[in-house]
């Protein structure tokens, strides 16, 4: 029982190693989601509103679904704001416009949030409409850089079968 205890931390060990030398910049680095969002929070003392969105993932993926949430609150107090409802659209760096629909999109509890998909990278704003019921209230807007996809390098198919033969073994072991 000990051996295998130690085989299983060998084991380990070496696929960790092997991970940390493939993707060294990945594991070590954080700039890759610190400037997606150039400007996350947008306040306007006028209107007494701070509003800050968040995306889901942090770094939007092209052509997969990014949520983009966003929360509104009283500068002074915090309490969110009632009554208000948004519309939202998207452009992107070729002047391409998104509407979701152009409807209202009701904010409850000073939240709300929509779903998009990025379809290319660069540069992208979102512009964010709110209305009092149905009365224009305020324009806010935050831009946003979006990544180029970083395709496969040939040396990540590499180590493919290590991990699979390692993996297999790993499950055999533990059944």
């Amino acid at each position: 029982m000990q051996n295998h205890k130690k085989l299983i931390i060998t084991v380990s060990s070496f696929l960790l190693i092997i991970a940390f030398f493939q993707y060294p910049f990945q594991v070590l680095s954080l700039n890759n989601t610190a400037n997606i969002v150039k400007n996350n929070t947008w306040i306007t003392e006028r209107d007494n509103l701070n509003i800050t969105i968040k995306l889901m993932p942090q770094v939007p993926i092209i052509d997969k679904i990014t949520k983009i949430s966003f929360e509104i609150r009283n500068l002074n107090n915090s309490k969110s704001f009632e009554n208000l409802n948004a519309k939202v659209t998207m452009t992107d760096h070729d002047g391409r416009l998104y509407k979701f629909e152009n409807k209202f999109i009701p904010i409850k509890n000073g939240q709300f949030s929509v779903d998009y998909i990025f379809p290319d990278d660069g540069e992208h704003r979102i512009i964010l409409q709110l209305y009092k019921n149905i009365t224009p209230f305020t324009v806010g807007s935050f831009e946003m850089l979006i990544p180029h996809p970083v395709p496969p390098l040939p040396s990540d198919n590499l180590l493919t079968p290590f991990f699979d033969f390692f993996n297999s073994f790993l499950i055999i072991q533990f059944r």
